[in-house]
């Protein structure tokens, strides 16, 4: 009876994850409630990894067909697995995905409602041993689905409003840009207002929203080639990070600063050295649009005081 209450409680809890008030509202109610029925374990049913996303039409007053819904959670799903291998097998870009891929980093659907859905991000495929191709997981208790949902929610703007992240995705590595190609490219509803949360099993929470407009925007800049690529080594000071949108900023030895992407493996470092003079290298490269317009130099973050990215530089892709 308990465990049949802990899963209509945690379907519930994972289906007001908006903003709005009457979804605050609720929310409070729930978690009320958790606190006031302690001994059914509800919070620590509560606590567990899981990744929403919500999907809104407003040429239809917000409604969503089910073949939207569906194809998207299939887009969700190749992105997450997407990253989750490039983190595994540590390569700059991943083009084909095998069906151990989408099994090690595989979403399986805990709840969903008027066009939402959640997943959960639980581990359920352990790496067993000797088997190299499933890789071993950097902490334990995290699934590779939570790995690839947090690198592939964090890459994506925070709104409407965030043009710094927009930015940024343009020098992540090729991995992550081609896991939001997978979101918004050839879209059969090009309407769609995009959102996704995930909650981590620390409790942490990352959320991001793509309006239709920005996906189109995406779209376009997505089409690029990568010229001039090289990778620098200087010394100068870590003076900023954007955490959750994974923007770093660096004082070279010249005095100015140059910003750029940093992968979710190499926040911690870059954390612990805030304000510090460190050693840090650096993929440089500039973009040529198809319509031949190229960019301002670019930068990623590949290796911060010794402790090196687990996506290596564009330059050292493997072929697949």
């Amino acid at each position: 009876m308990n465990n049949d209450l802990r899963d209509k409680y945690v379907r519930a809890l994972r289906t007001t994850e908006g903003s709005d008030p009457l979804s605050r509202l609720t929310r409070a109610g729930l978690q009320a409630s958790a606190q006031k029925f302690s001994g059914l374990g509800l919070q620590e049913a509560a606590a567990g990894p899981g990744l929403n996303f919500r999907l809104a039409d407003q040429t239809t007053g917000g409604l969503i067909s089910a073949n939207d819904v569906g194809d998207f959670l299939q887009r969700v799903q190749r992105a997450v697995a997407r990253l989750a291998k490039a983190r595994r097998a540590r390569l700059a870009d991943v083009v084909k995905l095998q069906p151990l891929d989408l099994e090690v980093a595989r979403l399986d659907v805990a709840a969903s409602a008027a066009g939402s859905v959640i997943v959960d991000l639980r581990p359920h495929v352990q790496a067993d041993d000797g088997d190299e191709d499933k890789g071993e997981l950097p902490w334990p208790g995290v699934s590779w689905a939570e790995i690839g949902a947090v690198e592939l929610v964090r890459a994506l703007p925070e709104g409407p409003e965030d043009d710094d992240s927009m930015d940024s995705l343009f020098s992540a590595s090729p991995v992550v840009r081609r896991a939001v190609a997978d979101l918004v490219s050839k879209l059969p509803n090009p309407n769609l207002d995009i959102s996704l949360t995930v909650r981590r099993a620390t409790g942490e929470r990352v959320a991001s929203g793509i309006s239709a407009d920005q996906a189109a925007v995406l779209r376009e800049r997505l089409d690029v080639i990568r010229e001039e690529r090289e990778v620098v080594r200087m010394r100068g000071r870590l003076d900023g990070l954007r955490t959750r949108r994974q923007i770093f900023y660096f004082e070279t030895p010249a005095g100015t600063e140059i910003h750029g992407f940093v992968d979710e493996s190499l926040v911690n470092v870059v954390k612990a050295n805030l304000d510090e003079e460190v050693e840090v290298a650096l993929e440089s490269f500039v973009l040529r649009s198809a319509a031949g317009r190229r960019s301002q130099r670019r930068y990623r973050l590949i290796e911060v005081a010794g402790q090196q990215s687990q996506i290596p530089p564009a330059s050292e892709l493997d072929d697949e």
